[in-house]
């Protein structure tokens, strides 16, 4: 089984898309929001470090979340003109599978965006000079983070996502092989595994790290000044004792 050159432009249109989704600022903390400084010195240096980088997750989010919508789009329109102008019934139903797996793909991307792309529009809606409002602020971002943070894991990490993009291009490839005797359709199966592990993969994962990070550095400040941890609905958020 070989790939021929026109199934590697399928590859190429996805990595630039993914690239350009990757440099326009996906790492690029912008100032905090200098409201902040209304809010009790530990609730503003922690919202200071939240909330430009869950601005920052958006951005590369949303851009991720509507290139796929775009290549998968792509991948609709390209597949049903080919599947319906092809010369050969194999080639024309190895387009049509690959039109409906671009169908499933857009699907699952409009119904289940990425967590991260929530952004901090919200937060900053919330006054600081209102009382209780910073810390209002400061446990919605957290469990704006973790959620981003959970999802980043259960959409890379986890095997469900993986195993799901195996079998589909696995069946779809069985269905042209086999069905319709055109080889093609094991090299078409192959493009889309590949195509699907780019999706995977790419997923926003800011988020991990982040949380990380913000565990690190407050963990013993949140000692000292009373917060503590406490999980509500399966998320960790801090609390003021």
């Amino acid at each position: 089984m070989r790939l021929h050159s026109r199934c590697l432009a399928p590859i190429v249109v996805v990595l630039l898309a993914v690239t350009g989704c990757a440099t326009v600022g996906a790492n690029d903390v912008r100032a905090p929001d200098p409201a902040l400084a209304r809010c009790e010195p530990e609730l503003a240096a922690r919202l200071r470090f939240l909330e430009p980088r869950l601005a920052s997750h958006a951005r590369y989010a949303r851009r991720w979340w509507w290139a796929w919508n775009g290549v998968y789009a792509g991948g609709i329109t390209y597949g049903s003109a080919l599947a319906a102008t092809g010369d050969g019934r194999g080639e024309r139903a190895n387009h049509g599978v690959d039109a409906v797996k671009s169908a499933i793909g857009l699907t699952r991307n409009l119904l289940a965006p990425p967590a991260a792309r929530e952004g901090v529009e919200g937060l900053q809606a919330i006054d600081p000079s209102h009382p209780g409002a910073c810390a209002e602020r400061l446990a919605r971002a957290e469990e704006q983070l973790t959620r981003a943070a959970q999802d980043a894991r259960e959409q890379r990490r986890a095997w469900l996502p993986h195993l799901s993009n195996l079998a589909l291009n696995l069946a779809g490839a069985l269905v042209v092989a086999e069905g319709f005797d055109e080889g093609s359709g094991w090299s078409s199966g192959l493009l889309g595994i590949v195509v699907g592990e780019i999706r995977i993969w790419s997923h926003p994962w800011q988020a991990e790290s982040t949380l990380e990070e913000y565990r690190k550095r407050f963990s013993t400040s949140a000692e000292r000044s009373g917060w503590r941890t406490e999980r509500r609905a399966g998320r960790e958020v801090l609390v003021l004792e």
